[in-house]
């Protein structure tokens, strides 16, 4: 297993709700995925929400406070999350809706911490 697979499949261990983990670049492409939900079209998913964080990308860029660290998008029925790890590649962390939100940025940001050492 790599070191991407490795790191999402520990991140969908440790929050419980998790339904898909992901690693994508701003261009909406899935580098790696871990689906705990059979059916789930990961593709689809990271390429709308790459339109999201370009979105909120250039929303950001007019407060000039900083880089976007995460962006969240929750419905009735499930959450997904969104985590910067380097300038190109963020974490996609879609949750069921009574999966632990909380922990699951929690653990977004350490694994955002150890594989931008590996994207560097």
């Amino acid at each position: 297993m790599n070191v991407f697979q490795d790191t999402l499949r520990r991140i969908a261990e440790r929050v419980e709700g998790t339904r898909a983990v992901s690693l994508v670049g701003v261009d909406g492409i899935p580098i790696d995925s871990y689906v705990s939900a059979e059916g789930l079209p990961m593709e689809s998913l990271a390429a709308e929400t790459g339109s999201v964080v370009k979105a909120a990308r250039a929303a950001q860029a007019l407060t000039e406070h900083g880089p976007l660290e995460q962006v969240t998008l929750a419905s009735d029925r499930a959450a997904t999350i969104l985590c910067r790890v380097t300038e190109e590649y963020y974490l996609l962390l879609l949750l069921a809706r009574d999966g632990n939100f909380g922990r699951g940025r929690f653990e977004l940001r350490k694994a955002a911490a150890a594989l931008e050492k590996e994207l560097m």
